[in-house]
C-alpha cells in the first residue's frame, strides 16, 4: 500500500515537473515572439520626430520611389507568374501615387524636406535592392515577397503612428487615408504569395 502511494507521488511530481518545463518553454517563446514582433516592426525613425507636412510629403515620395526601385530590381529575375504580377502592381500603383503626392504637394506649395524618417527608408529602401540585386534564381521570389510583407507592415505602422497624427491639413490627410488602403491592399497580397510560395 505504502509502495503504491510512493509511486503515486513520484508520478505526480514527475507530471508535475513535465508541466512546469512545458509552461516555461511556452512563456520563453511568447517572449522570443514578441520581442521579435517588435523588432520586425519597429518604425523607420531615430529621434520620435514631429514630421511637418513637407517632411510627410518626402517620406510619401521616398516609399514610393524605394516601392517602384525593389519591384524593377526583382522583376526581370522573378520566376512565378504572381510574384511578376505583384511587382508589375507595384510599379504601376506606386507611380500613380508619386504623381498624386507631387500634384499634391504642387497645390499646396509644400517643399518635399529630408527628415530621419526619410532617410531611415531611403536606406532601408538601398538594403533591400542590394540584396534582391544578390538574390539567387531560386530565392528571388520569396526574398521579394518576404520584403514587401516586412515594409508594408513598417508602412502601415508609420502612416497610422507619425504621419496621419502629424497633419492638420485635409487634402493631406485625406491622400495618407486613400495610400494606407493601397498599402494595406498590397500587404494582404503580399501576404497570400508568400504563404504560396512557402507551401511549395
Amino acid at each position: 500500500m505504502k509502495a503504491n502511494n510512493m509511486m503515486k507521488i513520484i508520478n505526480c511530481m514527475a507530471v508535475s515537473g513535465i508541466l512546469s518545463l512545458t509552461a516555461c518553454q511556452a512563456m520563453a517563446m511568447d517572449r522570443e515572439s514578441t520581442q521579435e514582433g517588435k523588432n520586425h516592426l519597429k518604425l523607420p525613425h531615430a529621434n520620435n520626430e514631429i514630421l511637418t507636412d513637407n517632411r510627410i510629403i518626402k517620406v510619401l515620395s521616398t516609399t514610393n520611389h524605394g516601392e517602384i526601385k525593389q519591384a524593377k530590381t526583382a522583376l526581370p529575375k522573378l520566376k512565378a507568374d504572381d510574384t511578376r504580377k505583384y511587382a508589375q502592381m507595384m510599379i504601376n500603383e506606386h507611380s500613380s501615387n508619386e504623381t498624386k503626392v507631387q500634384e499634391l504637394a504642387s497645390r499646396l506649395q509644400l517643399t518635399p524636406q529630408v527628415s530621419h524618417t526619410s532617410t531611415s527608408l531611403q536606406k532601408n529602401s538601398d538594403k533591400i535592392v542590394s540584396k534582391l540585386t544578390k538574390s539567387s534564381n531560386t530565392t528571388i521570389d520569396k526574398d521579394y515577397m518576404m520584403s514587401q510583407v516586412k515594409e508594408h507592415r513598417k508602412v502601415l505602422m508609420l502612416i497610422d503612428k507619425q504621419l496621419i497624427p502629424n497633419t492638420n491639413n485635409s487634402d493631406l490627410k485625406s491622400m495618407l487615408a486613400q495610400t494606407r488602403t493601397t498599402v494595406a491592399k498590397h500587404l494582404q497580397t503580399a501576404k497570400q504569395i508568400l504563404i504560396k510560395i512557402n507551401e511549395k
